[in-house]
């Protein structure tokens, strides 16, 4: 079959050969997948990636490991879950002139942890982080949410709408599975799930350290740089125009509260209804969610991000 025939093949197809081996398809050995995700994890799970050089990266631990860096706009940006991370992720790598960069976009959080794409600190020597980090040219951010706000989104997202996908489930686990065993549930149901308040209770009652990353404390992310910035999920559009002034990219903008956590109908009580209820019935207001007694329990254990919160500014028009 001529080298010609890769011109059939879906062009997605080829841009992921490209991403993770560095190279076409083999016209010869037709590739068939259900969706994109699906053929990028097949690609990373072959021989011929995992002996490459685009898998290789550098151990350097959470959190530097997965902290973004664009070095032609000299910024290190540090990602922080449902601190609309997919979005400013994909924009820093606009600014960065990543190659594909459209495509990687729709996967954007598997591609930059497993490919060595330049831009994650992981992609580069340890010296050269070391380097980056202490080079003060580089503008160095991150994008900081009210904890109350970040919690509800995390639990509105993974323990309600999507709680029997399984990707979800492998972060919810941790919290869901402790939660039943203690209600007397012998086997873990995530389909029935947890209460908002029984998320709460648990992320507001064990080791901040041990918690998933989605509803981690944010200070935890910035261990090991000293930031120059933070901006706040309603300053999203200002962050973005700082990187357009260093990079000479034009950048998308984000549209507050895309999943519309937080916003509706107030519902009191709300913190103690399963998640099929609350997904059965309107959006409901972040007040329908919290107590007072919850309200404080956040702000004592989260007390070092509001802390940080303190720490952004209004940018002068």
């Amino acid at each position: 079959m001529s080298s010609d025939a890769t011109a059939t093949m879906p062009q997605e197809a080829i841009i992921a050969f490209r991403i993770f081996l560095g190279r076409k398809p083999d016209p010869a050995n037709p590739t068939r997948y259900a969706n994109l995700a699906e053929l990028h994890r097949a690609l990373a799970r072959s021989v011929e990636f995992r002996d490459g050089p685009r898998a290789v990266k550098t151990p350097l631990g959470w959190p530097l490991a997965q902290v973004f860096v664009s070095r032609p706009a000299r910024v290190i940006y540090c990602p922080i879950g449902k601190n609309a991370c997919t979005f400013l992720k994909s924009e820093v790598a606009r600014c960065a002139g990543l190659a594909h960069v459209d495509h990687v976009a729709r996967d954007i959080h598997f591609i930059t942890d497993t490919v060595r794409t330049g831009m994650q600190l992981s992609d580069y020597a340890p010296e050269e982080v070391q380097e980056m980090i202490a080079d003060e040219s580089y503008l160095k951010v991150a994008l900081l949410r009210d904890p109350m706000d970040r919690l509800l989104s995390a639990y509105i997202e993974k323990f309600v709408r999507y709680r029997t996908f399984p990707p979800n489930i492998h972060h919810t686990r941790s919290v869901v599975d402790p939660v039943q065993a203690a209600a007397g549930m012998e086997t873990p149901d995530y389909d029935h799930g947890i209460t908002f308040r029984d998320f709460l209770g648990h992320v507001t009652s064990v080791d901040p350290a041990t918690l998933d990353p989605h509803w981690r404390p944010q200070a935890h992310y910035l261990q090991g740089i000293a930031y120059d910035r933070f901006f706040r999920m309603d300053q999203i559009n200002d962050l973005m125009e700082t990187l357009e002034a260093r990079s000479g990219v034009a950048l998308g903008r984000q549209a507050r509260n895309v999943t519309g956590s937080g916003k509706g109908t107030d519902a009191p009580g709300a913190q103690d209804l399963l998640p099929a209820q609350i997904e059965a019935g309107p959006k409901l207001s972040k007040s329908s969610f919290f107590d007072d007694g919850m309200q404080r329990a956040v702000e004592s254990a989260f007390a070092s991000d509001y802390s940080l919160l303190q720490q952004t500014k209004d940018i002068d028009p």
